[in-house]
């Protein structure tokens, strides 16, 4: 029988470890058959940080690497600046990246580091039971949520990310 799906070659075998219904799963095959496409997992080199993308470090079948939460960005300029040759990406929540990690990553783009960054919004602090996040939507349900720590307004991170120059931005 003619095989027609199956895991991407550069994604382990090692048990995916996110709950149910995050979106990591998806976003994680997603880069792993982008990254078998273009040849590029011999060359590649992940940045993961702190919140559930610490976890993929196992997932990918690259060299990984780990930077404190919200530095992803930061370590992964250094990478590319002493390894021009590599293919160099972070793999970041929205609590680690548009929360504490949002200067490094405003930096990096207003510097035009050629760096790629994989931003997994889910719209709450998974690692830590869910939540409210900088990203979570207006009226979102989470399972913490104390009514003066409810945000007002809506966190527009890409507009944010818009304005430093960016040439390549997708939602």
């Amino acid at each position: 029988m003619e095989k027609i799906f199956g895991r991407p070659e550069s994604l382990t075998d090692f048990p995916y470890p996110y709950c149910s219904g995050c979106g990591h799963g998806i976003v994680q095959r997603l880069v792993g058959e982008a990254m078998d496409s273009l040849g590029i997992v011999g060359k590649a080199i992940g940045v993961t940080s702190a919140g559930c993308s610490v976890r993929n470090w196992k997932q990918f079948a690259c060299d990984m690497t780990m930077g404190l939460h919200g530095r992803g960005p930061a370590v992964a300029t250094g990478l590319k600046r002493t390894a021009p040759e590599c293919i160099v990406f972070t793999y970041q929540g929205d609590g680690d990246m548009a929360a504490i990690g949002t200067g490094e990553i405003v930096h990096a783009a207003a510097r035009c580091e050629r760096i790629t960054v994989i931003f997994v919004n889910n719209a709450v602090f998974g690692a830590t039971g869910g939540q409210q996040a900088p990203t979570t939507l207006l009226g979102q349900k989470t399972t913490a949520v104390r009514p003066s720590l409810i945000y007002n307004s809506e966190y527009r991170f890409f507009t944010i990310m818009g304005l430093g120059g960016v040439k390549n931005l997708a939602q």
